[in-house]
């Protein structure tokens, strides 16, 4: 039962999922350019092993969308039941700054809205580590998004629903 939670997990995380076109993949995006949602709501398709979360994480940052410049990273939150957006998610994120470490200053958690959709304002980081959430799903923890020193980036996640 565990394996299979890790492998939908994973499969998520790897997959991401949005009903519009994707767009290219560009070397500015780490994660996969979201798919279009396969026949019977699937937001899945293909397994990675997921990410553990970080030692770095430490709970409690503040609400906030903004913490530097330099780096905007947006994306979307989905159900992987039927790629529904997920209003109300946490995305609780700590970048890593070159030669800094994970500064308290660029903690964040950012809630998302009605769409599903979020938006993250930063300095210029080498990684940004993510923990979602959101009630009657699993949390996804996320080291995923290296922005290769782009100024703009996406990162999709899709949650499990908890099992009752």
């Amino acid at each position: 039962m565990r394996l299979l939670l890790v492998l939908v997990l994973a499969a998520a995380l790897a997959a991401g999922c949005d009903r519009s076109p994707a767009p290219a993949p560009s070397p500015s995006t780490a994660a996969p350019a979201p798919a279009p949602a396969a026949a019977g709501g699937s937001c899945a398709a293909g397994y990675e092993e997921p990410d553990s979360l970080s030692p770095s994480y430490r709970p409690g940052a503040p609400v906030r969308a903004v913490v530097g410049t330099g780096h905007v990273l947006t994306g979307t939150v989905r159900s992987a039941r039927d790629c529904a957006p997920i209003a109300g998610a946490r995305v609780e994120l700590w970048p890593e700054i070159a030669g800094k470490g994970h500064p308290d200053d660029q903690r964040a958690t950012v809630l998302t809205g009605p769409g599903g959709r979020y938006r993250f304002q930063s300095d210029p980081p080498e990684h940004i580590h993510m923990l979602v959430s959101a009630t009657g799903f699993e949390p996804v923890a996320s080291n995923r998004y290296h922005p290769e020193g782009a100024a703009s980036g996406r990162f999709d996640v899709v949650l499990t629903p908890s099992r009752p």
